[in-house]
């Protein structure tokens, strides 16, 4: 802590938040990383970049890639998706391979 012994002379002290990166105003400073899993298995990091950016984006890739019998959990810093087909299962993964790769 340093003191300011500038102006009334009451020593005001000044505090410093070195290395912290803060605004109450709610806008995200860093981007956002999650470990991207389906049902089990780990696929690859997705980096949310964008300041509008959220995790529907792998459901709305999934969706455009013909996938809709899933769902998406969130958990921290995971995103896991859930399909009960394994064969949907082993498309998911190749399909979030590339566009985890992609990004």
């Amino acid at each position: 802590m340093l003191q300011n012994n500038i102006g009334n002379g009451f020593g005001l002290p000044i505090y410093f938040l070195a290395g912290r990166e803060y605004y109450d105003n709610g806008s995200k400073m860093n981007e956002d990383s999650y470990d991207v899993y389906v049902n089990n298995d780990y696929m690859g990091k997705h980096t949310l970049f964008a300041q509008n950016e959220d995790v529907t984006a792998i459901t709305d890739f999934l969706h455009e890639q013909g996938f809709h019998n899933m769902s998406l959990e969130v958990k921290g810093d995971h995103i896991v998706v859930h399909s009960e087909s394994e064969e949907d299962v082993q498309q998911m993964e190749k399909a979030l391979r590339v566009f985890l790769q992609n990004r």
